[in-house]
């Protein structure tokens, strides 16, 4: 049996996640380390306002946190897992996890993508549509018929999130119920993973270049590729930074991994979403 750990993304987030965990000495560790490089921030996550905890800023490093510490209760009660993934926002855990970051790197790196990725929501607006019955393929071509439309987490074979600007979200929503598909608005502060993200790729790749990124302990699935990350350091950071404005293959993921072998997948997180999609990728 091959186990695979995977990190849940933004849109997850509870206030009181992780709270089950708090006691274990690393996710103690991993608590005090975070909030000497953002104070407040623990608190927030076990106890602060929901709505404060939904702003792209806080909940970027917040996922973070309780991601690891979901990571090391499930490693205390059945053992570590033989790859990873992280969806999204969950990569850079993921990457911590495998021990290709250390804890201090990759929460700063979160907390820096958060920043990065609330600002350019603020400059370029924009929404993220669900859209639920319709092929890949069939969003792909409605997305490209409008400008600032494209379609960006790959979820599950008939659920793809596109990624649209404020001028033609009625218009995509139109498109998608004449072509016999549901389309959900995803209540996020802006569009992820598309051009108008480019701004905080290059933030980050900057943050990158501060920092060690050593070879993975164990396979880590990179969104951009679906495939492990590889290649030298520099080609690794890359894999990082380009996700931020690159779509998120995450059915091509899981799909790779069960063709390595992997036969049970751990969500670590809050919540079941990833669990829900890997029932309708297999």
């Amino acid at each position: 049996m091959t186990k695979a750990f995977m990190f849940a993304g933004q849109g997850a987030q509870k206030v009181g996640m992780a709270s089950y965990a708090k006691h274990i000495k690393r996710v103690k560790e991993l608590f005090e380390i975070a909030e000497s490089k953002r104070k407040g921030i623990v608190d927030l996550m076990l106890g602060g306002e929901q709505d404060e905890l939904n702003r792209t800023i806080n909940t970027q490093p917040a996922m973070f946190l309780a991601d690891l510490a979901y990571a090391y209760k499930a490693e205390e009660e059945s053992g570590a897992p033989e790859a990873v993934c992280g969806f999204s926002v969950g990569e850079i855990p993921a990457l911590v996890y495998a021990g290709a970051l250390s804890v201090e790197d990759g929460f700063e790196l979160i907390d820096t993508r958060a920043r990065l990725m609330d600002k350019a929501c603020k400059e370029h607006g924009g929404k993220m549509i669900a859209v639920i019955g319709l092929e890949p393929e069939k969003v792909e071509a409605l997305a490209g018929g409008l400008a600032d439309c494209w379609a960006v987490n790959y979820n599950a074979p008939l659920q793809t999130v596109v990624a649209v600007g404020e001028n033609s979200s009625s218009e995509f929503l139109a498109a998608v119920k004449s072509g016999g598909g549901r389309a959900i608005p995803l209540k996020v502060s802006g569009a992820f993973h598309c051009p108008f993200m480019r701004e905080a790729s290059v933030g980050l790749e900057k943050a990158l270049e501060k920092m060690s990124f050593k070879e993975p302990k164990m396979p880590v699935y990179a969104n951009l590729t679906a495939m492990p990350y590889e290649g030298d350091e520099k080609a690794r950071k890359a894999l990082l930074y380009k996700q931020v404005c690159s779509p998120v293959r995450f059915t091509d993921t899981v799909r790779n991994m069960l063709a390595a072998g992997v036969d049970e997948f751990v969500e670590v997180g809050p919540g079941n979403v990833l669990t829900g999609l890997i029932a309708k990728i297999r």
